[in-house]
């Protein structure tokens, strides 16, 4: 199963795509499911959630902005208030929620060990911010799970879409069947990261 655990609605200031466009663009895509993590809200994701089906997952989460860096809540539902990155850590799997690093390189989190493995996972491709310097995205991705490996966080692949033409860019293919199941993959592994080449707007944030 592919999935897509890293896209923005329009409840994103920084996209206007809607959450039903979204998963229709995801299934035609082959895709069985997407996490929509918009900035400070949930709303795209739990709205996205009603168009879900027996053979498509919609994740509910959001991206919570922290002094070091954007932490990732998967499988969330009500606000993440706190904004110290150890404490949206815990306020995300208080509620039984799984804690993404996304885009490591964007930020501070892979300067601070102790943070860093509290994580459950790390995006090791994004699908927007895929390079460090003047590293491939292949060397990147190597490093990238090197760092997955050593402190136990679980590799993922994720578009970071912000447009409808981004989505699956990159994704992980993870077995499982239902919104549950996924949650326990992402947390076990093991996983495969897949990519699609970089997006036309990765020259942005460089």
């Amino acid at each position: 199963m592919e999935f897509d655990l890293h896209v923005h609605s329009r409840f994103s200031s920084d996209s206007t795509s809607d959450p039903k466009e979204i998963v229709a663009v995801a299934r035609k895509m082959g895709l069985k499911g997407v996490a929509i993590v918009d900035h400070g809200s949930l709303d795209g994701g739990l709205i996205a959630m009603q168009y879900a089906t027996d053979d498509f997952i919609v994740v509910p989460g959001v991206e919570v902005q922290t002094p070091l860096g954007d932490i990732l809540g998967l499988f969330v539902h009500t606000p993440v208030e706190a904004e110290e990155p150890r404490r949206v850590i815990e306020e995300i799997k208080a509620q039984g929620g799984v804690a993404v690093l996304p885009h490591p390189y964007f930020g501070q989190f892979l300067k601070h060990p102790d943070v860093l493995k509290a994580f459950d996972a790390i995006e090791v491709c994004n699908g927007r911010h895929q390079y460090d310097g003047d590293k491939t995205l292949e060397e990147s991705m190597m490093e990238l799970e090197k760092i997955a490996e050593e402190y136990d966080l679980t590799p993922l692949g994720a578009s970071d879409a912000h447009v409808y033409g981004e989505i699956g860019m990159a994704s992980t293919i993870i077995p499982a069947e239902t919104l549950q199941d996924l949650r326990a993959a992402i947390l076990s592994g093991p996983t495969i990261v897949k990519h699609r080449g970089a997006s036309k707007f990765r020259r942005l944030f460089l």
